[in-house]
């Protein structure tokens, strides 16, 4: 699944709920906040996440800093580890 970085360009904002709410998330101008992923690029937003839990970043706002998933090597590496600990324990 990974997770998704993702720039504010523009002003201040609230995400997810209105400012007050228990459930907003207050992201300032040039803050990086992560998201689940996956990504989905289209061509005007950035869809993150899955099934209900699905959200559109637009372009024009938002920019992707970084998506973290891992790489086939890391993925590699991982299984080297484990064969040298002696397998799956």
């Amino acid at each position: 699944m990974g997770a998704v970085r993702l720039r504010n360009l523009g002003e201040a904002v609230h995400l997810y709920a209105p400012p007050g709410s228990p459930n907003s998330l207050p992201v300032e101008a040039r803050q990086v906040i992560t998201v689940a992923g996956p990504l989905e690029d289209t061509a005007d937003a950035y869809l993150c996440g899955e099934g209900g839990q699905r959200r559109a970043f637009p372009k024009s706002r938002w920019a992707v800093e970084q998506a973290q998933t891992p790489s086939r090597s890391s993925k590699k590496a991982a299984i080297e580890a484990a064969d040298e600990k002696g397998g799956d324990s």
